[in-house]
């Protein structure tokens, strides 16, 4: 019996060190053979076109990670569009080498590459007059390697291409096209059913109802004050109800309006067109609103 267990040991043993074996050349050969790329880390992207200006600006600020200065050759851009003209592209518009480029926060290679819509219409051989509204170009940057190498849109994986981690790698930054909204004066009606003003975020109260511009600065911040805190933007006093109404020049290029939330389920509000047309009425919707007329059209 004592010849068996001795055996039956010997067995267990042998098999548990042949797998700890096994995994360890499992785990040498992935650290052996595992090759580590070059990235260009996302620092700051402009994503808004305003159709129809041909000085409109979008682009990106990268800087180069992952790899030895010495390694790196040049890195490609190129823009693509796809909307109601087709899709086309994508076109090399720009090669910049480490000679170009300047230094970033942690000293690695930084360079910016920034297209008015005028330069990349005339890239893609297109005319303004044929873009609309949800168009969208595309803007892909590759950085290729003295050793043969190259990575661009696609070679990453989701924790390297997920903007607002530290790597923020996607090879790519899409810009939407928007229209600008009407000038003149917008009337803002505002409800708190409760009666103790408006708490978009917080019990406290929040940002209010605002409009945006196409850098996405706030243009103007409308809301009923709340009764919980002081507000960070010119409130109408009343808590239960008022009217707010915000004037835009001609040629100010506001394009959207923003709703942070209604923390309490109490909030109203309905927003009026200069033209005099409804142009969104609170439906439970946060983030950008959708507007009830197309603004390219109207």
């Amino acid at each position: 019996m004592k010849n068996i267990f001795k055996y039956t040991l010997g067995v267990a043993l042998a098999l548990i060190l042949g797998a700890c074996e096994s995994e360890e050349k499992v785990v040498d050969f992935v650290f052996d053979n595992a090759v580590n790329g070059a990235f260009l880390r996302v620092l700051e992207a402009d994503q808004i076109i305003v159709n129809g200006d041909t000085s409109s600006t979008a682009g990106v600020s990268i800087e180069y990670a992952g790899q030895d200065d010495e390694l790196l050759q040049n890195i490609e851009f190129s823009l693509a569009y796809s909307g109601v003209a087709g899709n086309i592209g994508p076109v090399i518009v720009s090669t910049i080498t480490p000679e170009d480029m300047g230094r970033g926060q942690f000293n690695n290679l930084k360079t910016d590459y920034f297209y008015t819509l005028g330069t990349a219409l005339s890239a893609l051989g297109l005319s303004v007059d044929q873009t609309t509204g949800g168009d969208r170009i595309t803007l892909d940057f590759r950085v290729n390697l003295t050793d043969g190498r190259t990575y661009g849109p696609g070679d990453a994986n989701g924790n390297i291409g997920a903007i607002g981690g530290w790597y923020s790698s996607p090879y790519s930054s899409s810009a939407s096209f928007v229209c600008v909204l009407p000038s003149g004066e917008w009337t803002i009606d505002m409800v708190d059913t409760y009666g103790d003003g408006w708490q978009t975020t917080t019990g406290g109260g929040g940002p209010g109802l605002q409009m945006l511009t196409a850098s996405g600065t706030i243009f103007a911040e409308v809301g009923l004050c709340s009764d919980y805190g002081g507000s960070e933007y010119s409130c109408t006093n009343d808590p239960s109800s008022g009217t707010a109404t915000v004037n835009v020049p001609a040629g100010t290029e506001v394009v959207a309006w923003y709703f942070p939330g209604d923390y309490y389920g109490e909030i109203e509000y309905t927003i009026t067109a200069p033209s005099g047309i409804q142009a969104a009425v609170q439906d439970g919707s946060t983030g950008i609103l959708e507007l009830e007329f197309d603004p390219c059209v109207n």
